[in-house]
């Protein structure tokens, strides 16, 4: 009885198919030769959905419809020469091509942290001192998923060896040691430098906050995307652009220790 139900609704089907080259499941309405909708899409069952045909191995040998699609259930976790994923069959060239596999997806999808040193390449800040600071990376913190394409130079700057379009998100972090009486503000400027200059668009925030008689930390956010070639280079910039006028009082104000860090997830080559 299951058999001949079966057949009836792939008659029904394939009657269908005849008198209309448009086919709708879960729609009278189709809006392709194939439309498959969700009996409800706010609270979708957990067997809706489209399986292609799984398989554990790539057939090499017999002729092929181009643009046949399979899911491939298997991969060499050694080599990864054959990645799980979906797989279609391109006629031209005669071999299978993958458009989503689970390892290209982790390696795309690249993510790069690394701290800051705890002091200015020109020393800390004070009352009587310029205002512009550099603030390099540390080595010893860089943490990437493609660790080829990143590295840290002798000058504390991150080279990126990897050109694409980047999402920025660094924090700064400056430490303020009371060595005076009075207390006064400061302003500052956290700019984001490729090979030493502003990219467009520009990377930047502002904080302020007490100095001199108070001891007080800052921290402050930096976020945007940046197209970087590569060997392109990054680092943080420091300008205090405001502080009270009369102030003379001692001050030191220094880097955050670890953190003050960046962060660099890769988008695409676009």
């Amino acid at each position: 009885m299951k058999n001949i139900s079966t057949l009836l609704i792939v008659g029904n089907l394939f009657c269908f198919g005849l008198l209309s080259s448009q086919v709708g499941v879960n729609t009278n309405t189709p809006k392709t030769t194939l439309e498959i909708r969700a009996a409800d899409k706010n609270n979708p069952l957990s067997n809706e959905g489209v399986i292609v045909p799984r398989v554990t191995s790539l057939n090499v040998t017999n002729a092929k419809e181009h643009g046949l699609l399979v899911f491939l259930d298997f991969e060499d976790p050694l080599t990864e020469a054959v990645e799980r994923g979906f797989y279609w069959w391109n006629n031209t060239g005669n071999t299978w091509i993958p458009f989503f596999s689970m390892n290209k997806m982790t390696t795309d999808k690249t993510i790069t942290y690394v701290s800051c040193k705890n002091t200015f390449n020109e020393g800390p800040l004070t009352s009587s001192s310029t205002n512009v600071r550099t603030l390099g990376f540390d080595i010893n913190t860089l943490i990437a998923n493609d660790t080829g394409n990143f590295e840290i130079n002798a000058s504390g700057e991150l080279v990126v060896k990897k050109a694409g379009t980047y999402h920025v998100q660094g924090v700064l972090s400056l430490h303020s040691i009371g060595n005076g009486v009075n207390a006064a503000r400061d302003a500052y400027e956290g700019i984001i430098l490729v090979n030493g200059a502003e990219p467009a668009p520009n990377l930047r925030t502002a904080y302020g906050f007490p100095s001199g008689a108070t001891i007080f930390d800052s921290n402050s956010a930096i976020s945007g995307f940046v197209t970087l070639n590569v060997n392109d280079r990054i680092r943080f910039s420091i300008n205090r652009y405001y502080r009270d006028a009369g102030f003379t009082d001692p001050v030191t104000i220094t880097p955050n220790g670890t953190l003050s860090n960046l962060t660099l997830r890769y988008m695409g080559s676009f």
